[in-house]
């Protein structure tokens, strides 16, 4: 659980940030990937500076990655890396002092916050060899912290619409903002997953892209406000487990067991 200075820390970062839409830095060349590692290995760990999500034409190690998505709070700003066009080079592009995005990512010693970090864990090891460390999840956090039933998990758009504390004008946006996204990528709204691979990402889809992470932030903010000295550890545990378990061959990518809270949790 985070000590209560970082939590103030992170509240005075909130006054200065605010969700910015169709706002993000678009990383696509290799010059990008270097300067963006520069930025970010020089980014304090406490709080928590990085917030990530993965999109893809079915996000696995049977799909793709076509882009991460990285708010850094600090900076107030979303930066978008275009995995697609650049492959492995995404992950191996070094920096200035030779750090690159794939030790920032394995990292255990720098805090990346995800929501449930499974398919994000399972595409990025499949495909580019990346073992995940120095994870909080915030599905776990959120679990971790109810006062009521923790026998399933929640999704990310639940926990945002319950647990964020925005305006009614950023509410209105960010449901505006996922139902436009999602009528382009869900097969089930007519859309397709590739429209994460057409390049340049379309207005809907970066603003899609944005959102979502920055709302993580907050989310993270709250749970961690929440976050007992004695469920931190079983967090812990359960964060590193769930990146074993993504590596595993027998990794289930989809079903109602995804949807089940750690055992002994209830």
């Amino acid at each position: 659980m985070a000590a209560e200075p970082d939590l103030e820390a992170l509240t005075v970062s909130f006054e200065k940030a605010t969700i910015q839409e169709n706002s993000a830095v678009f990383v696509d060349t290799k010059k990008d990937v270097a300067d963006l590692v520069g930025v970010l290995e020089k980014l304090p760990v406490s709080p928590p500076s990085l917030y990530v999500d993965l999109e893809g034409a079915n996000l696995s190690r049977h799909g793709s990655v076509s882009v991460i998505q990285m708010f850094v709070l600090p900076l107030n700003k979303t930066y978008v890396i275009d995995v697609h066009k650049l492959k492995q080079k995404a992950f191996t592009q070094a920096s200035l002092t030779g750090c690159t995005l794939k030790e920032i990512l394995e990292s255990s010693s720098i805090p990346k916050v995800f929501f449930d970090v499974r398919s994000d864990s399972d595409a990025l090891y499949g495909h580019f060899g990346i073992k995940l460390a120095g994870i909080q999840d915030l599905q776990l956090m959120e679990l971790a912290t109810r006062s009521f039933s923790k026998k399933l998990v929640h999704g990310l758009a639940k926990c945002i619409e319950r647990d964020v504390p925005m305006t009614d004008s950023e509410k209105n946006s960010w449901k505006v903002g996922k139902e436009k996204g999602r009528k382009l990528f869900s097969p089930a709204q007519g859309g397709s997953f590739e429209v994460w691979n057409d390049r340049p990402l379309s207005g809907e889809i970066m603003q899609y892209c944005v959102q979502d992470v920055q709302f993580l932030a907050r989310l993270w903010l709250e749970y961690s406000r929440r976050l007992t000295s004695l469920w931190a550890p079983k967090v812990e545990a359960e964060v590193r487990q769930r990146i074993v378990d993504s590596q595993s061959t027998d990794f289930i990518e989809k079903g109602m067991c995804r949807t089940l809270g750690p055992a002994g949790w209830a």
